[in-house]
């Protein structure tokens, strides 16, 4: 099966039967021609002992969960993915080369015998890897397209993305994504695409012109950054896993030549239509 995601080709293989969640449904893709960027074997069964002696890299985890953990394998990496359900307990093994464009998804097989190889986290993860290997970014951010211009918003948790996207997209925008996007160059320009999500959702994508910084405010308010500061803003909401000197190189790279070419504002809003045209007016 192969998967379309933000013009990347994901080619999945297995000998057992797997399945997918309904948010990448989607975006399979029926040209099984097409040379994949990436390509994924899953395997039913995590095998004992895959990770000892392995020197851990990155931990993602909260106060009381944990979400995944990096580690230096043979040449390339391996990680250990922990089921968000079920506190603690390991859903996946998952093995990724040298060149970051193969895996090998060792999952603990489903009631049915299944697999589910790109269960959350395991999907934004490989999609991440996907990323740092090519002139792309993977940002937590909401993004909208009335048509004319593409538009990012990105904030902290609770400062809006969601509530402005959904405020444009009943003024007639298209919504492309509230949570999740990849940026990725083409040509001159850059273009966000949204990516597989927990409800389905037809693949999008849109022309990226401004960038929107927000947060709630008594009053609309907006000012222009650029420069440093702007980089800086900006890539502080990229997704990143900063232990590899190539990682941290590719999102300076793109985030520097993205902020040169793309408008950038610190925003603050009122929850109301009137930001539509706020915007508009002062961009």
């Amino acid at each position: 099966m192969n998967l379309k995601i933000a013009d990347f080709t994901i080619k999945l293989f297995s000998e057992k039967p797997f399945q997918l969640e309904e948010g990448y449904l989607p975006f399979v893709d029926g040209d099984e021609a097409c040379a994949p960027d990436v390509s994924v074997e899953c395997v039913s069964g995590i095998p004992d002992s895959l990770l000892d002696g392995c020197k851990s890299l990155f931990e993602a985890r909260s106060e009381d969960q944990w979400f995944y953990s990096v580690y230096e394998y043979h040449a390339g990496l391996a990680f250990r993915i922990f089921n968000q359900q079920t506190k603690n307990s390991v859903q996946q093994i998952a093995v990724l080369n040298k060149a970051l464009n193969e895996w090998k998804i060792f999952t603990v097989p489903g009631p049915e015998n299944d697999l589910l190889p790109l269960k959350y986290p395991m999907g934004p993860i490989l999609l991440y890897y996907l990323t740092v290997n090519h002139e792309a970014i993977m940002i937590h951010a909401s993004g909208v397209f009335d048509g004319e211009k593409g538009r990012l918003f990105t904030g902290f948790s609770g400062f809006g993305k969601t509530t402005i996207s959904n405020l444009w997209k009943e003024s007639g925008s298209k919504l492309i994504n509230d949570d999740r996007l990849i940026i990725r160059k083409r040509g001159n320009r850059f273009f966000m695409f949204n990516t597989p999500m927990y409800y389905p959702a037809l693949p999008e994508e849109a022309p990226l012109d401004t960038i929107h910084l927000i947060r709630h405010a008594p009053e609309n308010t907006t000012k222009k950054i650029s420069g440093a500061l702007a980089v800086s803003k900006v890539l502080a909401f990229c997704i990143q896993n900063n232990f590899d000197k190539r990682f941290i190189e590719n999102h300076l790279d793109f985030v520097n030549k993205l902020c040169s070419v793309t408008s950038v504002y610190e925003t603050g809003f009122l929850p109301d239509a009137g930001i539509v045209q706020y915007m508009k007016d002062h961009e």
